[in-house]
């Protein structure tokens, strides 16, 4: 018998498949499957800051895909496009990435 987390796994490749759910986006030089949120990050920022806006682009991607966290503050090219990663959380073999503009 399965275990929930491993049912979880299986379940994200629905979410992670390009005719469901996912899109192709360039990732630091690298085409992977992600979901964009950002419905969540305006949900994220009303509750946990207040309503202040905290970033620009809120996505889900595996682990598996992705490979080792990013961290915090460490710059992150999303379609070309230079952004820091403001907050990375993971859960059940997914991350769960916000990044902000870099402005800098």
């Amino acid at each position: 018998m399965k275990s929930f987390k491993e049912c979880l796994v299986e379940d994200s490749k629905v979410f992670f498949n390009n005719n469901e759910f996912s899109e192709k986006h360039n990732i630091n030089g690298r085409l992977l499957n992600i979901v964009v949120d950002n419905n969540q990050l305006m949900n994220r920022s009303k509750v946990e800051y207040e309503g202040v806006m905290v970033g620009d682009i809120l996505y889900y991607v595996t682990s598996e895909d992705y490979g080792k966290a990013p961290k915090v503050d460490e710059v992150q090219m999303y379609d070309n496009i230079p952004c820091k990663v403001f907050d990375v959380r993971i859960d059940s073999g997914m991350y769960e990435i916000i990044l902000k503009r870099n402005t800098n």
